[in-house]
């Protein structure tokens, strides 16, 4: 019994130690989605009062890059570098208000099924500039690294569950009369 509870005691290390690369992998891939958002939407804080130039917009899709969008005090949408089928995108309004009283917020943002965007929002005199980026691609990797740590989980489990096969089986022989 004890040595059964000692490989068993392994297969939930192994567990919880890949589990736990899953998660920190996962969070750290997530966390990286807001750098590029961030970075622009701190550029474009500096540019709020001034003229900026005219940008080209582009269509939201999983494959978008980086976008901006300012919001004015209505919560109404300014400018901005993308369209949601043809027009300016609206976040909820709960990421304004906290980005209006805590001076910035990070969340996901889904404004459809199938598109869901890292999104940063910061303040400035009223103003909300949200920027985003599809989180399309980092999904993808984060469905590749679970694939690969499955496979690493699995191979620990059947090294342990052979070893601990191996030790019964070992074990039965020694105990039977005339074995050496």
């Amino acid at each position: 019994m004890r040595r059964t509870i000692g490989w068993l005691a392994a297969a939930a290390v192994v567990t919880l130690v890949f589990g736990s690369l899953y998660i920190a992998f996962q969070q750290s891939g997530r966390r990286s989605a807001n750098v590029a958002p961030a970075a622009a939407a701190a550029a474009q804080l500096q540019l709020l009062g001034t003229s900026a130039p005219a940008v080209p917009r582009v269509e939201l899709t999983p494959d978008s890059g980086v976008f901006v969008i300012v919001y004015g005090t209505d919560d109404n949408p300014e400018t901005g570098t993308a369209t949601l089928h043809g027009v300016l995108p609206v976040v909820p309004s709960g990421v304004l208000d906290t980005a209006r009283r805590s001076g910035g917020d990070a969340v996901t943002w889904q404004p459809e099924p199938g598109l869901r965007m890292a999104v940063i929002a910061r303040s400035s005199a009223g103003k909300v500039v949200v920027a985003g980026r599809s989180l399309a691609p980092y999904e993808a990797t984060d469905t590749l690294v679970m694939a690969y740590l499955a496979l690493g989980w699995f191979g620990c489990v059947l090294v342990l569950g052979a070893g601990f096969a191996a030790s019964v089986l070992l074990g039965q022989r020694q105990r039977q009369p005339g074995i050496t």
